[in-house]
């Protein structure tokens, strides 16, 4: 499974490695810190869904944008959000 989530300009996507890339080296970075494998306190079916809901979670103003299973079955999935100013770079 592949979790993609966004603000603004920014987006990051989960690895199924439990790291996360972006197209902020920054917020790669944040993500990795506050949204890896190991902050995830609960029994999880997909570690890379419950990385992505950490994250929104610890970054309200991202949403979750798509996500892809094994199949290659991507959905969107819509989550209300606030615009804010935050530079991530």
């Amino acid at each position: 499974m592949s979790v993609i989530i966004e603000w603004q300009i920014f987006t990051a996507e989960t690895r199924s490695d439990g790291t996360w890339n972006s197209n902020s080296p920054a917020l790669a970075e944040l993500l990795n810190a506050i949204a890896s494998p190991e902050k995830i306190k609960e029994p999880a079916l997909d570690i890379e869904d419950a990385m992505a809901h950490l994250a929104i979670k610890g970054l309200p103003y991202f949403k979750i944008t798509s996500v892809t299973t094994g199949r290659g079955i991507s959905s969107t999935k819509k989550f209300s959000n606030t615009n804010a100013n935050i530079n991530f770079s």
